[in-house]
């Protein structure tokens, strides 16, 4: 790809972010962080403009790789210390003094010059094809704000290089990435920013069913009571007390029990999605003769979906500017269903 012109910006050496990659970027192999000019060198952690290539003269830092392979480095997420290179065995101990020549002099520069620098971590990741086991994630510019040389956990003199995240960025790659995979070994071991319950349902289904809110702080499903099985009010049922439901066989239809129920409109669509907001949902009971299938029949037999295996969590829709006009409803990759699972505690 090299000999035939297909390597990106490399000739120019972009010092900042790259057209076209955005922070998040997964990569599965170091030489596509060459092919796209994201980190120009193979192997090596510094990537740096030679003085040849720069409008002052001197090296200038345009990226660094951080992936664990330093024993003296630090990685805080938004605070870096990283150390230089040089000076290290093949199993990558430091056995000599590092000396401020190449990409250590570039890291220096570009601190003095204040030049952000990219960073791409390597994260393991089980089932990764690179003989790493790891995958790099673009996460985003970061300043070096100081520089120093101090002896290594091995004894030999190291440089070590202080970097910033830049405020004002997307979330790092990265985290999202670790995120992930901490919640495909464990769902509930992580709980993830704006989730208020790992499990409303309190194990009352085979998964868990969170509880999720990024609109505001209103907490109202923890106080209620999760219902593995739907429940209607009297009212529902005729004057007599006898048990009531459709005679539909092939799913509710235009004219049914159910449909009356529910304003004479179907409030699911064809492929079983909600097609607005409603104050009270009814589906079919135990007592319909529908099929499974039926749109009504959404969350009704404890859940369905969740017992073939669904993840769903309880999420809170906004459908006007007021900001106590919304509510909460629960949500999985079949359905969108409401009020039957949820009942106010006494």
């Amino acid at each position: 790809m090299r000999s035939h012109g297909l390597w990106m910006n490399r000739d120019k050496r972009i010092v900042g972010a790259i057209p076209g990659v955005c922070i998040g970027d997964v990569f599965l192999y170091r030489m596509e962080l060459v092919v796209v000019g994201l980190h120009g060198q193979p192997q090596a952690g510094i990537d740096y403009l030679p003085g040849s290539m720069s409008s002052n003269g001197e090296p200038i830092a345009t990226s660094v790789i951080v992936s664990g392979g330093y024993e003296d480095d630090v990685d805080q997420g938004d605070v870096i210390i990283y150390s230089g290179h040089g000076g290290q065995d093949k199993n990558s101990r430091q056995v000599f003094h590092q000396k401020l020549e190449g990409g250590n002099l570039a890291m220096e520069r570009s601190m003095h010059y204040g030049i952000e620098v990219r960073v791409i971590r390597g994260v393991r990741c089980e089932g990764t094809s690179s003989a790493s086991g790891k995958v790099y994630v673009y996460d985003g510019l970061y300043r070096i704000v100081e520089c120093w040389f101090d002896v290594g956990k091995s004894g030999f003199g190291v440089y070590k290089y202080k970097l910033w995240r830049i405020d004002g960025q997307a979330k790092m790659g990265s985290s999202v990435l670790k995120e992930a995979l901490m919640l495909r070994r464990d769902p509930l071991c992580f709980k993830p920013m704006c989730v208020l319950s790992l499990d409303i349902a309190n194990g009352k289904e085979s998964v868990g069913i969170r509880l999720f809110n990024d609109i505001d702080r209103n907490h109202d499903p923890m106080c209620f009571e999760y219902l593995p099985k739907a429940t209607f009010p009297q009212f529902v049922f005729h004057q007599s007390g006898k048990t009531t439901g459709c005679e539909c066989v092939d799913g509710c239809a235009e004219g049914c029990f159910c449909f009356m129920k529910n304003g004479n409109e179907f409030p699911f669509s064809q492929n079983g999605l909600l097609l607005k907001g409603r104050p009270l949902l009814f589906e079919c009971g135990p007592f319909c003769h529908c099929p499974p299938h039926c749109l009504f029949s959404s969350t009704d037999e404890g859940n369905s979906s969740l017992k073939d295996g669904h993840k769903a969590q309880v999420i809170s829709v906004r459908f006007s500017s007021s900001p106590a006009s919304h509510w909460f409803g629960y949500t999985d990759s079949l359905h969108l269903g409401f009020c039957s699972v949820l009942e106010v505690c006494s």
